[in-house]
């Protein structure tokens, strides 16, 4: 699906058609080094790295906040560039966060029911960081880390203390939409995208014919016209839509399943360490990072959610993407590794 997404824009691009496939392929490799790493591991020795992830994240964030150092895109500065190579720390943080809040799950398991370490000091963790991407602006990300930690924070917290929580999170939420004109014009077109359907709509409705031309078996694999520039970002945040087109719903739902799949092994796997708050927290947000953007990008794409600028994981083009999700995968099969051997 990366080719077919990709071939035109790379053949106008760079000349060649296989062009971005190499580079998406390269990122893969590199993603599946670091994964092997990860599984030469004990998840153990993570949670001493915890907090210096934490500061990682928060020293990341602030040089791409810094107009000499960030990379602009898009009218958003996520990027840090390195010579020829360019990274979005956000990928990486998500996963940062999550090793650093299942720590903290598991060293104040005992007192996540009480209101200030359940509730109080993960908030101000939460704001620090949405703040810091708020800033430039990443709102999407805002919103999977949130909802990772969430997941995270329901395996130990009190449950009135996370209804609390998540009532303040989406106030917060719905505050940052109806403060920025960029956000309310992308609501207005989630609730109605034909108001406006050359400009704020335009994107959700080419999603929406594309998912429509597919039918039951798609047009086949290449097949797909919105992707010739009808369809904006038709090879990463709607690589989705040309599924739903070239693969038809069949192929669309061979994909939602593979993706209940891993959210049904990673519940399991969480519920096997019950009894470890660290490894069970750490299973959970692992899951929770593949599965919610996948669900959320899925939404997108059907029209379900407003529009969000989120990939689809292990399917979208894009290079510290795919890393990240291959270095939180490789969490999960580290964590079934243990339980099995502590089984025997």
């Amino acid at each position: 699906m990366v080719f077919s997404t990709t071939a035109v824009i790379s053949q106008e691009n760079y000349g060649n058609s296989l062009a971005m496939l190499w580079r998406h392929l390269f990122h893969i490799g590199l993603g599946l080094i670091l994964a092997f790493i990860i599984l030469q591991i004990e998840t153990v020795q993570l949670d001493t790295w915890g907090r210096k992830l934490l500061m990682v994240s928060v020293v990341l964030l602030v040089l791409v906040a810094i107009p000499s150092i960030g990379q602009t895109a898009g009218g958003a500065r996520r990027w840090l560039g390195f010579g020829p190579v360019r990274i979005q720390p956000g990928e990486f943080i998500k996963l940062f966060v999550l090793i650093y809040f299942a720590g903290y799950i598991g060293r104040y398991s005992r007192k996540m029911c009480f209101f200030i370490p359940g509730i109080m000091i993960p908030f101000a963790i939460l704001g620090l960081l949405g703040g810091l991407f708020l800033w430039q602006p990443d709102f999407g990300t805002v919103v999977v880390i949130t909802l990772v930690v969430l997941a995270q924070l329901f395996t130990a917290s009190n449950l009135w203390h996370l209804v609390t929580l998540g009532i303040s999170v989406a106030g917060l939420f719905a505050v940052a939409v109806a403060t920025s004109g960029y956000r309310m014009r992308r609501f207005k077109a989630f609730l109605d995208p034909f108001a406006d359907p050359n400009a704020s709509g335009y994107q959700l409705i080419q999603s929406l014919i594309a998912v429509g031309s597919g039918g039951f078996v798609g047009t086949g694999i290449g097949g797909s016209t919105q992707k010739l520039y009808y369809l904006p970002a038709s090879h990463t945040d709607f690589i989705y839509a040309v599924i739903g087109e070239e693969l038809g719903l069949v192929g669309a739902v061979v994909i939602l399943s593979l993706f209940v799949l891993i959210a049904y092994r990673g519940v399991k796997i969480a519920f096997h360490f019950a009894d470890d708050a660290y490894r069970c927290a750490l299973a959970i947000g692992c899951t929770a990072l593949i599965v919610f953007p996948a669900m959320l990008n899925m939404g997108v794409v059907l029209g379900l959610l407003p529009t969000k600028g989120l990939v689809l994981p292990f399917v979208s083009y894009g290079g510290t993407a795919i890393m990240g999700s291959l270095a939180a995968m490789a969490l999960l099969i580290r964590l079934s590794e243990e339980g099995i051997s502590n089984e025997e």
